[in-house]
């Protein structure tokens, strides 16, 4: 470790923490686009000038062009003698739901006052915030944020990497239960792919429940139902054929207990599928990581918090749940097939393949 003060380095570090104070209020900025309706716009007009935009989302042309200003600004969006168009890649990923990339729903609402306090408070208690203590911004992001790769790689990329998971599921009332199903996103797909599975969502956020149930409804799932619950309450719902786990088990206080809840309800040829943050084990190990330090950041206030929510929780954090810790639970809790499966376009999650 360097001790001595070296002032050719000074400006650097500054420039840092500008770079990332400049992401705080970037992501405001984003928020705002997703918010008033200017990325789709912005897609359907460009190129266009700063009034056009404004026009189109019916708002005022000078908040509009410092926006696009202070886009063009990232190069997210392009600029040509007062026009303004989105690069070809950022239109993919922040107005095209259906690609494993979209990304709006990362930005957000910026923290409320009320996190922050709650934060600092936990770092004195030792005790942290559940996930449903964060209110509903927080629902919709955590849907938001993971809904594009579940819909792209759940069950052509990643079930389909499961041996004869895929035929069973489409041939038979077979039983799907999603644990920690958050607003029904993965449910929903599974409800739709295997039309003759019983699909059952529980978590323990009564707002996500909600989303779920209405969406589901919406979409005419008469294969589906939502349960508030955790895994606490999983033995009212086995014996389960196909079990997911979708970035849950870093998030819980008490995830041995899950895990011997899931060895308890998974029928002896089921499958649990488990995924989780792509974490390497330690500090250095992690540095491979591009964006690490968001990732300790969200883990601060939101993963590592949720674990340390209940005394004595694990509190494993974000990227707590790694994979030779992970084998380690489950082999421990009596499962004996363990396979790890990466997804090679999805830069987030690794997806596990458990079963006894």
């Amino acid at each position: 470790m360097r001790t001595e003060f070296d002032p050719d380095r000074l400006p650097l570090t500054i420039l840092e923490l500008f770079r990332i104070k400049q992401g705080e209020m970037v992501s405001a900025l984003m928020h705002l686009g997703t918010r008033l309706g200017l990325w789709e716009a912005l897609r359907d007009s460009e190129p266009c000038t700063s009034t056009q935009l404004a026009e189109a989302c019916g708002l005022q042309e000078r908040w509009v062009r410092e926006w696009l200003h202070g886009m063009a600004a990232t190069e997210l969006v392009q600029h040509d003698d007062g026009r303004f168009a989105l690069t070809p890649e950022a239109r993919v990923a922040l107005t095209d739901s259906d690609h494993w990339s979209f990304m709006p729903g990362v930005f957000g609402p910026p923290m409320t006052h009320y996190e922050i306090e709650r934060t600092a408070e936990a770092f004195r208690t030792g005790v942290g915030m559940t996930w449903a203590e964060h209110g509903e911004h927080a629902c919709h992001m955590q849907c938001a944020m993971s809904a594009a790769r579940q819909e792209s790689f759940l069950v052509p990329t990643v079930l389909a990497s499961f041996d004869g998971a895929t035929d069973r599921l489409r041939a038979g009332r077979a039983r799907i239960v999603d644990v920690g199903c958050g607003a029904g996103v993965a449910a929903r797909l599974l409800a739709s792919s295997f039309p003759q599975a019983t699909v059952v969502g529980i978590d323990p956020s009564e707002r996500a429940i909600t989303a779920a149930r209405a969406e589901s409804a919406a979409a005419g799932l008469d294969n589906a139902t939502f349960e508030q619950g955790t895994f606490d309450d999983l033995d009212r719902f086995g014996p389960v054929d196909l079990l997911v786990t979708l970035d849950v088990l870093h998030d819980l206080p008490r995830p041995q207990d899950a895990i011997a809840a899931a060895g308890r309800n998974l029928t002896a040829d089921g499958w649990w599928l488990v995924a989780d943050i792509k974490g390497r084990g330690d500090l250095e190990s992690n540095r491979k990581i591009p964006v690490l330090p968001y990732m300790y950041a969200m883990s601060v206030f939101y993963c590592m918090s949720s674990a340390l929510s209940e005394p004595g929780g694990e509190g494993l954090g974000t990227l707590g749940m790694y994979p030779a810790r992970l084998e380690e639970m489950v082999r421990g809790a009596g499962f004996t097939h363990f396979t790890r499966h990466d997804v090679e376009l999805d830069p987030t999650n690794w997806y596990y393949e458990i079963r006894l």
